[in-house]
């Protein structure tokens, strides 16, 4: 049994109309025991070569066997454990230690203690790694690399695919690490897969590999290329090779354009002409391939019947503890690292709730609200004897009214600016300085006594003198409704004191229309108090979803997430972590929001304080798992962010946090009715405000649409996750 067979490895990218060609019906074998060098330019497809063999990349045609398993695209082959991978990039995390970063990769793989130490030892002496204790991100380049190999090879693989493994290297330690290939290759049964762009080294594997533009060129010893090339190193052999290569796909090109064929003739016209060119190479391979098998078996290496029966050391077994504290102790020496992102965490939801109530439902103040009294001159309203009363058994003196309502606009309201005539008042209303400005005619007091005694028989004149004209602005609605809230009780106010002045009943002074004691809460209720269930459900699904974005996609691009599952870590184990982990992070934001709006900014919950909590939680759990999703199907952090922002702001209008839902049209209504905020914060209002138990349906209707929420976002982002479960960036 070869260690790994590639045949007919075909993959393009793009259209299939129009593909951009990377594997090319490419034939490769690995034997047992044995170093293969694969060399080639950069982008010539060594790399996708390697994450196909992994099964982080599938074929569009042909197959490979790595240990006896076929591998498939985007799944962990069975005999993943059994195998060490090093990408080219390091693929570390930067806040562990060195220690800690290669304990991580050993206990991954279930290696017991013991065993995993003595490893370490090995290898740490062997690599010259810096101090136990040295964090991944304080080393150089090299030391970099050095670590991701030690992490490669912990565990003892049966087969080590190294990518570029050696680049950066000091040349000393670069031959010390190639001699302890060589040594372990020769006294146990590991393979070794490892591409390089020093041919020079490549001198030292047992079988190269020449590989340019998804095509094996050849594929022997390097002493078999050399003699059969009839040059003095595999550098002038590899040229050789590749000029020979180049005429060829020259020679079809030109067929192609003069019989106008197809790109698929193009294709097939090179697979014969590398037909031609291999089967001599492939004797001579198949030859070598027998003789280095037999000097394995004279070696005493383990011959593949043997491999087969050969029990592993290390057996991987499904959610082992030893893997879930791995990968928990991971993601918390992570945030225990990065103390200005766990400060980050802790602070948000407290200066968001602290400027949420410091900013909404407060009484505007210093508004500017002009005053026209062609009545009375300004200063003489302070003269108290202009502004009498007097009392009669069946009438009532009244003097100067327009004094008196002046009065009772106190600049708690708004900050009187007195202007003689309407023209000036009108004049800065336009120009922005003053909100509006009320007028009173010249006979105001007149007017209103003429209309009090007449009725209906008095005229138009004193019935259109007889009222106080305000002129608003009206192009700020929030600012023009408070005033008119305030001229409502003004004149409640006003009317009142009149009454009181002329030994009147105060009810006579009241409006038709009287406003009882509210049912629930109280006509004195702050409005941020209302306004505040729907915008702390907003701040918990969005923070739930930008933490678990950005850790997602900080671990997929620097390729940890791939080298985690590769080691056979499920996704189930992965997620469970993650959920465990940051259920912490958001049960601190959760007790600390109810901490301030409950004690710091006095709001009352008249219900149930359990099922509160309940929505926040399974809310903030929807975002974590909507984040998830948003980090699978984005390729970048930046692209994250516009789409959870892009789809925030629909959220949040359609949820009736700034809009009454009965403003909606019908079917825009039932659209916010599904949405994760919408029923769930109208709840959670009724909740704290009126005293509802979780069992009101109202209640429990809310509860099933954001559990429902929940677990459609885990449905999808794990679909998602087995759909994209390697990130392409490695």
């Amino acid at each position: 049994m070869h260690a790994v067979e590639v045949r007919n490895a075909y993959k393009y990218y793009g259209k299939a109309k129009d593909p951009k060609i990377v594997l090319n019906k490419l034939n490769m074998t690995v034997s047992p025991g044995s170093i293969y060098g694969l060399m080639g330019a950069s982008g010539c497809g060594k790399t996708t070569l390697l994450s196909c063999i992994i099964g982080m990349i599938g074929l569009d045609g042909g197959e490979i066997t790595a240990l006896g398993h076929k591998t498939k695209a985007n799944e962990i082959q069975k005999a993943g454990h059994r195998i060490g991978y090093m990408p080219q990039e390091t693929a570390l995390i930067g806040e562990l230690t060195i220690k800690e970063t290669i304990y991580y990769f050993g206990k991954i793989f279930q290696m017991p203690m013991n065993k995993l130490r003595e490893r370490y030892d090995m290898l740490h002496k062997l690599l010259e790694l810096p101090r136990d204790d040295h964090r991944v991100e304080d080393c150089s380049g090299g030391q970099m690399r050095r670590v991701s190999f030690a992490a490669a090879m912990i565990h003892e693989p049966d087969l080590l695919i190294l990518d570029e493994p050696t680049v950066g290297l000091d040349p000393i330690l670069r031959e010390k690490i190639w001699n302890f290939m060589l040594n372990v290759t020769r006294t146990s049964k590991l393979s070794i897969i490892i591409t390089t762009h020093y041919i020079d080294e490549a001198k030292q594997a047992d079988c190269c590999g020449l590989m340019r533009n998804g095509i094996l060129l050849a594929e022997d010893t390097p002493t078999n290329i050399i003699s059969r090339h009839e040059v003095d190193n595999l550098e002038e052999a590899f040229l050789k090779l590749c000029m020979r290569r180049g005429a060829s796909e020259d020679a079809v090109q030109n067929d192609a354009i003069q019989g106008n064929e197809s790109s698929s003739r193009n294709i097939e016209r090179m697979d014969n002409l590398e037909m031609i060119e291999r089967p001599h190479e492939n004797k001579s391979a198949t030859t070598n391939s027998i003789n280095h098998n037999n000097n394995i078996q004279n070696q005493n290496h383990t011959t593949s019947q043997e491999q087969q029966q050969q029990p592993q050391l290390f057996k991987r077994k499904k959610y082992a503890w030893s893997t879930i504290r791995a990968l928990f102790t991971k993601n918390y020496l992570q945030m225990k690292r990065q103390p200005a992102g766990v400060t980050f965490m802790v602070i948000v939801p407290i200066l968001q709730i602290i400027f949420f109530y410091l900013a909404i439902g407060g009484n505007p103040i210093g508004l500017k609200f002009g005053v026209v009294d062609d009545e009375v001159n300004y200063n003489d309203c302070f003269n108290s004897s202009l502004i009498t009363t007097i009392a009669h058994d069946d009438s009532c003196d009244l003097h100067k009214i327009s004094c008196r309502f002046i009065h009772e606009f106190d600049d708690s309201v708004a900050i009187k600016q007195h202007y003689k005539t309407f023209d000036e008042a009108f004049h800065d209303a336009k120009r922005g300085k003053i909100i509006g400005f009320m007028y009173f005619a010249s006979n105001f007091t007149e007017s209103l006594d003429t209309v009090q005694r007449e009725g209906r028989d008095a005229d138009d004149g004193s019935a259109d003198n007889s009222r106080i004209q305000i002129y608003m602005d009206q192009s700020d609605l929030q600012l023009t409704f408070f005033l008119q809230s305030k001229f409502y009780q003004i004149f409640k106010n006003f009317t009142q004191h009149m009454m009181a002045d002329c030994n009147l009943p105060l009810k006579l002074g009241n409006v038709p229309v009287n406003f009882e004691k509210p049912i629930y809460g109280s006509y004195d209720t702050d409005f941020k108090h209302s306004m505040a269930p729907p915008m702390i459900m907003v701040m918990m699904f969005y923070i739930a979803a930008g933490l678990t974005v950005a850790i997602f996609i900080a671990d997929r691009k620097e390729g940890f997430w791939n080298r985690t599952l590769l080691a056979g870590v499920t996704l189930k184990e992965m997620m469970l972590v993650h959920i465990l982990t940051h259920s912490v992070v958001l049960i601190l934001q959760l007790l600390e929001t109810i901490f301030l709006i409950a004690f710091v900014f006095g709001a009352e919950n008249k219900g149930s304080n359990i099922a509160v909590l309940f929505m926040l939680m399974m809310l903030a759990y929807s975002g974590m798992f909507f984040g998830m999703l948003l980090s699978v199907e984005c390729n970048d952090l930046r692209e994250a962010n516009f789409v959870l922002t892009g789809i925030a702001t629909p959220m949040v209008v359609l949820a009736g946090m700034f809009w009454p839902l009965q403003g909606m049209p019908m079917f825009l209504q039932y659209v916010s009715y599904c949405m994760p905020f919408t029923l769930p914060s109208i709840a959670v209002r009724n909740i704290m405000m009126k005293g509802y138990s979780f069992f009101d349906p109202s209640v429990l209707i809310a509860a099933a649409i954001v559990t429902g929420w929940a677990f459609f976002a885990i449905l999808l982002g794990l679909q998602g996750l087995k759909r994209k479960k390697y990130s392409r960036n490695t």
